[in-house]
């Protein structure tokens, strides 16, 4: 190509004007740009230049313009440098460097320079090739090789880089080297399986085996010796890489021997708190069947003597202190009711026998139960039922639901307040049991104390209402096996709304008679 540039204008002119066109053609036909430079003056320029340079004026009008123009600032005094090298008879054949386009973009270029004659001037003819896009790869492929590394160097985990050919480890990063209590001398160019590293002598070819069939593994268990000849779990991460053709093993290796320790404690410790949970469930619910024997008699004989069945009594003081043993007793056979229902509940055996009920029957004979209390308590019991739905669900649990909702808003709701329950459509298509009272109230901490077994939320020696606190507990149990959610909103002062909302699938319209 440079043979055929030393050719000079004369020689050009000598030819004719068809010879010279036939040059002109064959110099715009090349993939690369050709220019022609005397000082600061473009002499000559291809169409694949003015291609390059993105260039929409003539040759002649591309020639107009000063070098500058077209080298990037920073390669300036460089392109310079070359050029009066060039004219003196040295330099590089080769340079690279960049140059901005008319579009403003900028290109790395490789240019090849020689000396010419053109009209008797000497001159500098240079070949530029776009070399943007190898340019570019190849800082992409030395930034990842750095990155990498970086990474190989810097990171905690155990890392090998070995040939898949012969099995040599090629390099190690300095984890390996101080888990393993090894010298880099000692690794590198060593076959993987006479390290010593595996407890199990046949892992490292099976591992190999099967990488070469699947390209990479991941979350690998394995067995290894390390410094002191101590025994630790490893997890392997391997993927198969390729370097100039060259097939390589990436192993990464992470130390889980302490997770696996800690999960194995963990693991016992929740066995053996399943144990006494189990036991204490167990022993809840046997205490509470053998109390219940001797409780149903107390309240029988209180219940025969308060009533005077078989005859006065003949001192009013008896009657009073039989119908206090009574009523003690109750309290006591309701507390031991709700043990009994939680026992089953942490047991897992409480169970729920669904079908499709009509609610309000349930509904109506808790409030018919509750309503005396209320009365006697100076309340207003008010009830609102949608009675239009069916629910799939367990009549027991109804019941117990909403009694124990009711009992809560009547205990904790002072003379003069207001209790409703209601049994109300949602807009997604569910339906809604609600209890609302104008009580106490709790605050967002005290509903968190509420909601957990044996949580009372005034725990002074002197509280000024009594119960077990297992009622919002079972509640939400009871709820929870009839596929219900319970919420509860509250403000102290102002008073509660505890809703069990059950979802679409398990209500359904009533058919009209």
């Amino acid at each position: 190509m440079n043979e055929s540039l030393a050719l000079n204008k004369k020689t050009k002119s000598s030819v004719g004007e068809s010879g010279h066109a036939e040059w002109s053609v064959l110099l715009d036909a090349l993939t690369e740009g050709v220019m022609v430079r005397h000082e600061d003056s473009i002499l000559y320029s291809n169409d694949t230049l003015r291609s390059l340079l993105a260039f929409d004026g003539t040759q002649e009008e591309l020639n107009t313009e000063p070098i500058e123009r077209w080298v990037h600032e920073a390669d300036r005094p460089l392109v310079e440098r070359h050029y009066r090298k060039r004219l003196a008879g040295g330099g590089p054949d080769n340079y690279e460097f960049r140059m901005v386009r008319a579009d403003g973009e900028v290109r790395w270029v490789d240019c090849r320079a020689s000396l010419i004659e053109w009209d008797g001037t000497t001159a500098v003819v240079g070949c530029i090739y776009d070399i943007t896009d190898r340019k570019l790869a190849a800082q992409a492929r030395k930034k990842s090789e750095h990155l990498f590394h970086n990474v190989f160097r810097l990171t905690p985990e155990v890392m090998i880089l070995s040939s898949l050919r012969d099995g040599h480890v090629l390099d190690v990063n300095p984890a390996f080297l101080n888990v393993f209590g090894r010298r880099r001398d000692d690794v590198i160019g060593k076959p993987m399986e006479t390290l010593g590293i595996w407890a199990d002598s046949t892992f490292h070819n099976r591992f190999v085996e099967e990488l070469k069939m699947t390209a990479s593994m991941t979350d690998v268990p394995a067995t290894v010796r390390t410094r002191g000849k101590l025994i630790r779990h490893f997890r392997l991460f391997a993927q198969k890489i390729e370097h100039e053709n060259e097939p390589m093993l990436l192993l990464i290796g992470r130390d889980v021997t302490d997770d696996l320790l800690q999960a194995q404690e963990l693991q016992r410790s929740r066995d053996t708190a399943e144990l006494a949970n189990r036991a204490k469930s167990e022993f809840l619910a046997n205490m509470s069947h053998e109390l219940r024997t001797p409780l149903n008699a107390i309240l029988g004989f209180a219940e025969i003597l308060r009533d005077e069945m078989v005859g006065p009594i003949g001192n009013p003081r008896y009657s009073e202190y039989a119908r206090d043993i009574h009523e003690s007793g109750t309290h006591l056979l309701s507390i031991i009711n709700d043990i009994l229902d939680l026992s089953k509940v942490e047991a897992g055996r409480l169970e729920a026998y669904l079908t499709w009920i009509d609610p309000l029957e349930a509904l109506e004979m808790c409030v018919t139960l509750v309503q005396q209390r209320a009365f006697e308590a100076g309340l207003r019991l008010e009830h609102q039922f949608d009675e239009s739905v069916l629910l799939e669900a367990d009549e027991r649990l109804i019941k117990q639901i909403t009694l124990n909702l009711l009992s809560n808003a009547v205990k904790f709701t002072e003379p003069g307040g207001n209790v409703t329950v209601a049994l109300e459509k949602t807009g997604t298509g569910g339906v809604c049991l609600s209890v609302t009272d104008t009580g106490i109230g709790m605050t967002a901490e005290e509903i968190k104390i509420a909601k957990r077994p044996f949580g009372q939320v005034d725990s002074s020696l002197s509280r000024r209402h009594e119960g077990s606190g297992l009622g919002l507990p079972l509640i939400s149990a009871f709820a929870e096996k009839l596929n219900a959610t319970m919420t509860i909103d509250s403000q102290p002062g102002v008073g509660t709304r505890v809703s069990v909302v059950f979802p679409p699938f398990k209500v359904k319209a009533k058919e009209e008679d």
